[in-house]
């Protein structure tokens, strides 16, 4: 009897060992992201990447970092200014402008030395977009657009009829740029700037960044977690759950129905072009200020404290 009970009370422990073996959490695979080491403790704001391997970010006190290994190693390179630079974009693997404080623009045609050009305003730019190598857009504070299409020889200013930020612009086309700022304003143009005609977006949160998947499908993000979509070219704009109340700073395109935002102490990707969204596993300690993508599994977030992080 006694030799039974012991044989029973054996299977039961058995039993549990392996239910609770089957019902353990599988073990994490497939891109994650981690921390990279930067070499510096400046705050990053803008980030670009030309390929997979070769990037740049720049941040506080004319800082610009740089490297050729998808970020394995980062070295410094000379801006030749200490304001603080805001944003980076290149249209291809050697031509990029950057914008920053008091109308502040850098131009390189070899990705290695920059140049100082006339924006013909002192407002500090925020953000920065081309859509060609020829044809540019940078939008700031007060209200500010500029446009150049000559690479940045001559900008000029045009009418966003506000004196609110705006701290981003996404060109579609040459001819076709959302621009969206604070108070939840949006402007929009389909004639290259002439004229920008007001949109509205819903909302009245600060809308930090905008991005397009095509002519029709956007998403922009901002303050308190903000995110609407649209997808008839900014006509309608609706807003969608984020699951978070932390700000967004920016948003990007990703491919096929991907797009990745950032923020404080937040990450969230969406694979349904911007439905809904999920936060991904990232310690981060502080403030996102800049996301980019160049495969599904190749991204690089920049922020507060130097801080480079990679998905992969």
């Amino acid at each position: 009897m006694i030799t039974l009970i012991a044989a029973i009370i054996l299977l039961f422990i058995q039993s549990c060992g392996k239910n609770e073996e089957a019902t353990s959490p599988p073990v994490p695979s497939g891109p994650r992201w981690a921390e990279q080491t930067s070499g510096t403790s400046e705050v990053l704001l803008g980030i670009s990447f030309v390929e997979a391997n070769k990037g740049y970010a720049v941040g506080t006190t004319g800082i610009i970092k740089t490297t050729i290994n998808g970020g394995s190693g980062w070295s410094t390179q000379a801006s030749g200014v200490t304001q603080f630079l805001r944003d980076i974009y290149f249209s291809d693997a050697t031509t990029g402008s950057i914008v920053g404080e008091a109308g502040l623009i850098l131009r390189t045609t070899n990705g290695s030395t920059w140049t100082p050009q006339t924006s013909g305003t002192t407002e500090h730019l925020v953000h920065v977009h081309f859509s060609s190598n020829n044809v540019g857009m940078a939008v700031g504070q007060g209200g500010v657009i500029l446009k150049t299409v000559n690479g940045g020889a001559v900008w000029s200013t045009q009418a966003s009829s506000t004196t609110a930020e705006i701290p981003c612009v996404y060109m579609i086309n040459d001819s076709t740029a959302v621009a969206v700022g604070f108070g939840g304003i949006i402007r929009k143009t389909t004639n290259g700037g002439t004229n920008w005609i007001s949109q509205t977006s819903g909302v009245t949160n600060d809308l930090r960044s905008v991005v397009f998947k095509d002519a029709n499908i956007g998403v922009a993000v901002g303050m308190g977690g903000r995110i609407i979509r649209t997808t008839n070219g900014g006509t309608t704009w609706s807003p969608v759950s984020s699951g978070t109340s932390n700000a967004l700073f920016s948003v990007t395109y990703v491919e096929s129905s991907t797009f990745v935002t950032v923020g404080t102490n937040v990450v969230l990707r969406s694979s349904d072009d911007g439905q809904t969204w999920a936060s991904q596993s990232i310690s981060v300690g502080g403030d996102l200020y800049s996301v980019v993508f160049k495969a599904v599994e190749k991204g690089w977030a920049v922020g507060q404290n130097g801080k480079i992080f990679h998905y992969n």
